[in-house]
Protein backbone atom coordinates (compact mmCIF):
# COMPACT_ATOMS: atom_id res chain seq x y z
CA UNK A 1 0.00 0.00 0.00
CA UNK A 2 0.92 3.29 -1.17
CA UNK A 3 1.51 6.14 2.18
CA UNK A 4 0.39 9.50 1.95
CA UNK A 5 2.38 12.63 1.75
CA UNK A 6 0.75 15.46 2.75
CA UNK A 7 -2.25 14.57 0.68
CA UNK A 8 -0.28 13.16 -1.98
CA UNK A 9 1.37 9.63 -2.65
CA UNK A 10 3.93 8.79 -0.78
CA UNK A 11 5.81 7.30 -4.08
CA UNK A 12 4.72 10.86 -6.09
CA UNK A 13 6.67 12.70 -3.01
CA UNK A 14 9.84 10.78 -3.70
CA UNK A 15 9.34 11.46 -7.37
CA UNK A 16 9.06 14.57 -6.86
CA UNK A 17 12.05 14.54 -4.83
CA UNK A 18 14.09 13.21 -7.27
CA UNK A 19 13.30 15.28 -9.99
CA UNK A 20 14.42 18.13 -7.60
CA UNK A 21 17.34 16.16 -7.33
CA UNK A 22 18.54 16.20 -10.68
CA UNK A 23 19.20 19.85 -10.54
CA UNK A 24 22.13 19.59 -8.58
CA UNK A 25 23.78 17.34 -10.99
CA UNK A 26 23.84 20.22 -14.13
CA UNK A 27 25.47 18.36 -16.71
CA UNK A 28 22.66 15.55 -16.78
CA UNK A 29 19.79 15.75 -19.42
CA UNK A 30 16.91 14.17 -19.62
CA UNK A 31 18.08 12.69 -23.19
CA UNK A 32 20.89 11.10 -21.16
CA UNK A 33 19.05 9.42 -18.54
CA UNK A 34 15.66 7.15 -18.74
CA UNK A 35 14.23 8.10 -15.16
CA UNK A 36 15.03 11.87 -15.95
CA UNK A 37 13.17 11.86 -18.81
CA UNK A 38 10.09 10.09 -17.23
CA UNK A 39 10.06 12.54 -14.24
CA UNK A 40 10.01 15.31 -16.94
CA UNK A 41 7.58 13.95 -19.12
CA UNK A 42 5.37 14.06 -15.76
CA UNK A 43 6.07 16.99 -15.22
CA UNK A 44 4.52 18.10 -18.25
CA UNK A 45 1.33 16.10 -18.43
CA UNK A 46 0.37 15.93 -14.94
CA UNK A 47 -0.56 19.31 -13.46
CA UNK A 48 -0.54 17.56 -9.82
CA UNK A 49 2.63 15.98 -9.72
CA UNK A 50 3.62 20.13 -11.37
CA UNK A 51 2.06 21.24 -8.17
CA UNK A 52 3.76 18.45 -6.05
CA UNK A 53 7.06 19.41 -7.59
CA UNK A 54 6.59 23.42 -7.37
CA UNK A 55 5.08 22.89 -3.62
CA UNK A 56 8.43 20.93 -2.59
CA UNK A 57 10.51 23.12 -4.07
CA UNK A 58 9.35 26.50 -2.26
CA UNK A 59 9.37 24.55 1.11
CA UNK A 60 12.78 23.89 0.30
CA UNK A 61 13.99 27.47 -0.89
CA UNK A 62 14.01 27.01 -4.07
CA UNK A 63 11.83 28.24 -7.54
CA UNK A 64 11.03 26.02 -10.53
CA UNK A 65 11.96 27.77 -13.54
CA UNK A 66 11.40 25.36 -15.74
CA UNK A 67 11.18 21.72 -16.63
CA UNK A 68 11.18 20.57 -20.12
CA UNK A 69 13.51 17.91 -21.76
CA UNK A 70 16.09 20.31 -23.59
CA UNK A 71 16.50 21.90 -20.07
CA UNK A 72 15.96 19.18 -17.94
CA UNK A 73 15.16 20.53 -14.50
CA UNK A 74 15.48 24.16 -13.88
CA UNK A 75 15.28 25.08 -10.29
CA UNK A 76 16.85 28.12 -8.62
CA UNK A 77 17.51 29.10 -4.82
CA UNK A 78 15.67 31.82 -3.22
CA UNK A 79 16.92 35.08 -1.74
CA UNK A 80 18.32 33.63 1.59
CA UNK A 81 18.06 30.35 0.71
CA UNK A 82 20.66 27.74 2.16
CA UNK A 83 21.09 26.92 -1.74
CA UNK A 84 22.22 30.48 -2.35
CA UNK A 85 25.29 31.23 -3.62
CA UNK A 86 26.77 34.57 -2.65
CA UNK A 87 28.36 36.87 -4.94
CA UNK A 88 30.74 37.43 -1.86
CA UNK A 89 31.80 34.00 -1.74
CA UNK A 90 32.18 33.42 -4.96
CA UNK A 91 34.78 36.20 -5.76
CA UNK A 92 37.08 34.83 -3.50
CA UNK A 93 40.22 36.80 -4.82
CA UNK A 94 39.32 39.98 -2.60
CA UNK A 95 41.10 40.17 0.62
CA UNK A 96 38.52 42.77 3.02
CA UNK A 97 37.44 45.88 2.62
CA UNK A 98 37.41 48.10 -0.51
CA UNK A 99 38.86 45.29 -2.54
CA UNK A 100 36.21 42.98 -1.78
CA UNK A 101 33.43 45.29 -2.55
CA UNK A 102 35.34 45.94 -6.18
CA UNK A 103 35.64 41.81 -6.93
CA UNK A 104 32.14 41.43 -6.24
CA UNK A 105 31.28 44.52 -8.55
CA UNK A 106 33.59 43.15 -11.34
CA UNK A 107 32.59 39.26 -11.09
CA UNK A 108 28.82 40.98 -10.93
CA UNK A 109 29.23 42.54 -14.46
CA UNK A 110 31.20 40.12 -16.04
CA UNK A 111 27.95 37.13 -15.45
CA UNK A 112 25.71 40.10 -16.39
CA UNK A 113 27.80 40.77 -19.78
CA UNK A 114 27.56 37.10 -20.46
CA UNK A 115 23.78 36.98 -20.28
CA UNK A 116 23.15 40.22 -22.18
CA UNK A 117 25.43 39.34 -24.95
CA UNK A 118 23.95 35.28 -25.14
CA UNK A 119 20.33 36.55 -25.04
CA UNK A 120 20.06 40.15 -25.84
CA UNK A 121 16.64 39.99 -27.70
CA UNK A 122 13.60 39.02 -26.52
CA UNK A 123 13.13 36.69 -29.23
CA UNK A 124 16.35 35.29 -28.47
CA UNK A 125 15.22 34.00 -25.30
CA UNK A 126 11.81 33.11 -26.76
CA UNK A 127 13.34 30.64 -29.39
CA UNK A 128 14.04 27.57 -27.65
CA UNK A 129 16.39 26.39 -30.58
CA UNK A 130 18.32 29.65 -30.48
CA UNK A 131 22.19 28.95 -29.01
CA UNK A 132 24.42 32.22 -27.71
CA UNK A 133 28.18 32.29 -28.43
CA UNK A 134 30.69 34.25 -26.49
CA UNK A 135 34.90 34.26 -25.97
CA UNK A 136 36.00 35.45 -22.96
CA UNK A 137 37.86 38.47 -24.98
CA UNK A 138 34.87 39.40 -26.66
CA UNK A 139 32.97 39.82 -23.47
CA UNK A 140 35.86 41.79 -21.61
CA UNK A 141 36.35 43.71 -24.77
CA UNK A 142 32.90 44.62 -25.29
CA UNK A 143 32.60 45.78 -21.51
CA UNK A 144 35.18 47.83 -21.85
CA UNK A 145 33.83 49.28 -25.11
CA UNK A 146 30.79 50.26 -23.21
CA UNK A 147 32.30 51.82 -20.06
CA UNK A 148 34.65 53.97 -22.52
CA UNK A 149 31.13 54.90 -24.14
CA UNK A 150 29.32 55.39 -20.64
CA UNK A 151 32.44 57.98 -19.96
CA UNK A 152 32.18 60.13 -22.94
CA UNK A 153 28.51 60.31 -22.45
CA UNK A 154 29.09 61.24 -18.99
CA UNK A 155 31.68 63.66 -19.43
CA UNK A 156 29.24 65.42 -22.32
CA UNK A 157 26.89 66.24 -18.80
CA UNK A 158 23.17 66.86 -19.04
CA UNK A 159 23.72 69.07 -22.49
CA UNK A 160 23.87 65.92 -24.96
CA UNK A 161 20.83 64.93 -23.27
CA UNK A 162 21.41 61.52 -23.04
CA UNK A 163 21.76 59.78 -19.74
CA UNK A 164 22.22 55.90 -20.14
CA UNK A 165 22.49 55.58 -16.58
CA UNK A 166 20.20 56.81 -13.65
CA UNK A 167 22.01 55.21 -11.11
CA UNK A 168 25.65 56.28 -9.19
CA UNK A 169 26.02 52.69 -8.02
CA UNK A 170 25.87 51.44 -11.41
CA UNK A 171 28.15 54.45 -12.62
CA UNK A 172 31.04 53.30 -9.99
CA UNK A 173 30.65 49.72 -10.77
CA UNK A 174 32.06 50.57 -15.12
CA UNK A 175 34.59 53.21 -13.38
CA UNK A 176 35.29 50.05 -10.99
CA UNK A 177 35.97 47.55 -14.05
CA UNK A 178 37.66 49.75 -16.25
CA UNK A 179 40.49 50.71 -13.97
CA UNK A 180 41.21 47.16 -13.90
CA UNK A 181 44.09 45.56 -16.23
CA UNK A 182 42.59 44.30 -18.86
CA UNK A 183 45.07 41.04 -19.59
CA UNK A 184 48.52 39.54 -17.93
CA UNK A 185 50.79 36.95 -16.66
CA UNK A 186 52.67 36.14 -14.13
CA UNK A 187 56.83 35.27 -14.44
CA UNK A 188 55.92 31.90 -14.44
CA UNK A 189 53.73 32.22 -16.91
CA UNK A 190 50.32 31.93 -15.48
CA UNK A 191 47.27 34.11 -16.14
CA UNK A 192 46.65 36.88 -13.32
CA UNK A 193 43.47 35.93 -11.50
CA UNK A 194 42.82 39.79 -11.03
CA UNK A 195 42.35 41.00 -14.42
CA UNK A 196 39.00 41.52 -16.09
CA UNK A 197 39.88 38.76 -19.20
CA UNK A 198 40.56 36.57 -15.87
CA UNK A 199 37.54 37.50 -14.15
CA UNK A 200 35.47 36.99 -17.54
CA UNK A 201 36.84 33.56 -17.85
CA UNK A 202 36.24 32.46 -14.51
CA UNK A 203 32.69 33.32 -15.00
CA UNK A 204 32.58 31.19 -18.04
CA UNK A 205 33.93 28.36 -16.31
CA UNK A 206 31.81 28.42 -13.42
CA UNK A 207 28.44 28.74 -15.98
CA UNK A 208 30.33 25.46 -17.30
CA UNK A 209 30.36 23.53 -14.66
CA UNK A 210 26.65 24.81 -13.37
CA UNK A 211 25.89 23.04 -17.09
CA UNK A 212 24.50 26.63 -18.03
CA UNK A 213 27.34 26.72 -20.93
CA UNK A 214 29.01 24.12 -23.26
CA UNK A 215 32.72 24.65 -23.93
CA UNK A 216 34.52 24.26 -27.66
CA UNK A 217 36.86 25.83 -29.46
CA UNK A 218 37.13 27.41 -32.31
CA UNK A 219 40.16 25.53 -34.34
CA UNK A 220 41.07 28.42 -36.61
CA UNK A 221 40.99 30.96 -34.03
CA UNK A 222 42.62 28.55 -31.58
CA UNK A 223 39.88 30.07 -29.09
CA UNK A 224 37.66 28.90 -26.66
CA UNK A 225 33.77 29.15 -27.77
CA UNK A 226 31.28 29.07 -24.82
CA UNK A 227 27.82 28.29 -25.99
CA UNK A 228 24.73 28.33 -24.66
CA UNK A 229 22.27 25.62 -22.84
CA UNK A 230 18.89 25.37 -22.43
CA UNK A 231 19.24 26.01 -18.68
CA UNK A 232 20.74 29.13 -19.36
CA UNK A 233 18.26 30.22 -21.71
CA UNK A 234 15.53 30.00 -18.98
CA UNK A 235 17.99 31.11 -16.16
CA UNK A 236 18.13 34.70 -18.37
CA UNK A 237 15.02 34.81 -19.25
CA UNK A 238 14.07 35.41 -15.32
CA UNK A 239 17.38 37.63 -15.15
CA UNK A 240 16.04 39.73 -18.07
CA UNK A 241 13.66 41.30 -15.77
CA UNK A 242 16.79 42.57 -13.74
CA UNK A 243 17.02 46.35 -14.06
CA UNK A 244 21.10 46.04 -14.13
CA UNK A 245 20.36 43.56 -17.22
CA UNK A 246 18.17 46.24 -19.56
CA UNK A 247 21.20 48.39 -18.57
CA UNK A 248 23.77 46.15 -20.22
CA UNK A 249 21.70 46.51 -23.36
CA UNK A 250 20.92 50.23 -23.12
CA UNK A 251 24.42 50.91 -23.06
CA UNK A 252 24.74 49.03 -26.40
CA UNK A 253 26.11 44.95 -25.09
CA UNK A 254 25.14 43.37 -28.33
CA UNK A 255 25.45 39.87 -29.35
CA UNK A 256 27.62 37.71 -31.52
CA UNK A 257 27.15 37.88 -34.95
CA UNK A 258 28.69 34.57 -35.92
CA UNK A 259 30.41 31.57 -34.32
CA UNK A 260 33.73 33.11 -33.85
CA UNK A 261 31.73 35.84 -31.37
CA UNK A 262 32.96 38.82 -32.87
CA UNK A 263 30.81 41.51 -31.55
CA UNK A 264 29.37 44.33 -33.52
CA UNK A 265 27.25 47.89 -31.77
CA UNK A 266 24.03 48.96 -32.56
CA UNK A 267 22.49 52.22 -32.01
CA UNK A 268 19.62 52.98 -30.07
CA UNK A 269 16.94 52.04 -32.62
CA UNK A 270 18.54 48.60 -32.15
CA UNK A 271 18.52 48.97 -28.34
CA UNK A 272 15.57 46.96 -26.27
CA UNK A 273 13.69 46.97 -22.88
Amino acid sequence: MTTAVGGYAGDDAEAAARLIGYTFRPRMLPHRDRDYAALVRRFDEEPAFEDLVRRSATGLGLNVLGVTMRAGSVIVPVPGSVFETRLEGYARQARQGHQREAERVLHGIAHLAIAALCFPRPQDLADDSYVGAVTAATVDKQVRHTCQELAERLAAGPESGDAPVETPELERAWRVYARRSEAGETSSGQVVPTTSEAIVGKALRYLVDQGLLNEGENAELMVKVYRTTGRYQLQVRELATVDTYRELLLLGVVPPTDTTASLRVTGDDDTLY
